[in-house]
């Protein structure tokens, strides 16, 4: 194993962030998988989960069985992980830009068409190896002409220079209380079947683009731009899988649970050619992908306590009641339903709501009406 620091920009006298970077296996060797978690500094079943499969990593490349190379960051957001306000820790947005840790990275998308537009060969192989050597170095260009950088965004840049030429891009992550489930590429599926099924995840949510860039996007977009433009003319493979995979909820943080996900994510590697081995059978899907639009996020109409009757696991149907929002001031009693049949994957942890406040979200098989804009927040 090497390790090491990447030092990231001081943001103010006396002070110092650094990223800890861990790679097993043979950088440039065989295919590349690149792990990181916490990226939302308050999401940490992730961080168990690379705790234990850095354990499997490490006996497997002592006996030799790392065939590629895996690269592994146990904390990506040290600037949320120092943000507290009473108490709590505050580590999906950072508090100086109000800007989410998990938006608007990096966009080498045109610059990446234009640069390879006049290279590209009839030889799959050749044309990846041309635009992961372009995607390199459009990276560090872009880093170097954005000008002076935030501390924010030299974060932005150095994870993403970390991940830009993998196979493999898995960010682990949780919502506030949830089922297992991804998110990744509509031209990932069903390439990514295997990953859900290994996890046992209970919805796969698929968007070419959901809105702002977020990290496993900037990786999976450059090349389903360029299946868009050359796709006719030239071979050129999805290269890179990346996904988002939610680990339950927020406070799922338990030995049990993160040796598990472990021992799927060590097996779905091994599947991948990264680490040797029998992964032994794929279990059963315990979904098909259904369409990020699909998925409606219920919303309070007036503000009050939240009284769940459905839970993140449920399977239900259009018109059925999932709660209530009991205002005490008014009486005001509002069931809530969804407009989908569905998979209930989340709901909010808190159980005070103000009007327009999220309160579930279910994953339904068909696009929603009007379900246009940012995916990840349109109702």
């Amino acid at each position: 194993m090497q390790q090491k620091r990447i030092e990231l920009l001081r943001p103010q006298m006396g002070t110092q962030r650094a990223l800890t970077v861990r790679t097993y296996g043979t950088p440039g060797k065989g295919p590349k998988a690149y792990l990181q978690a916490a990226l939302h500094a308050d999401e940490l079943p992730g961080v168990l989960v690379l705790h234990h499969l850095e354990k499997l990593l490490a006996e497997a490349e002592a006996k030799g069985e790392i065939t590629g190379e895996v690269v592994v960051v146990p904390f990506a957001n040290p600037i949320g992980f120092t943000q507290y306000v009473d108490m709590k820790p505050l580590g999906r947005f950072e508090m100086r830009t109000g800007q989410n840790f998990n938006r608007h990275y990096p966009d080498l998308c045109d610059e990446l068409l234009a640069a390879v537009e006049d290279k590209l060969s009839q030889n799959a192989d050749e044309n990846v190896a041309l635009v992961r050597s372009e995607l390199r170095r459009l990276i560090k260009e872009r880093r170097v002409a954005s000008g002076p950088l935030t501390d924010l965004q030299d974060l932005r840049f150095s994870l993403a220079e970390l991940a830009i030429d993998a196979d493999l891009v898995l960010d682990l992550h949780c919502d506030w209380e949830a089922a297992m489930h991804l998110y990744t590429s509509d031209s990932s599926w069903p390439d990514a079947a295997d990953l859900s099924a290994q996890l046992g995840a209970g919805a796969c949510l698929i968007a070419e683009e959901s809105g702002d860039n977020p990290f496993d996007e900037a990786f999976s977009r450059p090349w389903v731009e360029l299946r868009r433009k050359f796709g006719d003319t030239y071979p050129i493979p999805m290269a890179t899988l990346a996904t988002t995979i939610e680990l339950r909820g927020e406070q799922d943080v338990y030995d049990h649970y993160a040796a598990e996900d472990a021992a799927n994510l060590f097996r779905f590697l091994q599947r991948r050619g990264v680490i040797s081995g029998d992964p032994g059978p794929l279990p059963a899907p315990k979904c098909d992908a259904t369409p990020l639009a699909g998925v409606d996020r219920v919303s309070a109409t007036h503000g009050g306590v939240i009284v769940f009757s459905a839970k993140p696991g449920d399977h239900v149907k259009a018109g059925q009641e999932l709660g209530y929002v009991l205002d005490t001031e008014t009486g005001e009693k509002t069931p809530f339903s969804s407009r989908t049949d569905g998979f209930m994957y989340a709901r909010v942890g808190g159980r005070l709501v103000v009007p327009g406040g999220l309160l579930c979200s279910i994953a339904g098989a068909e696009v929603l009406a009007g379900k246009t804009g940012n995916l990840l927040t349109a109702r």
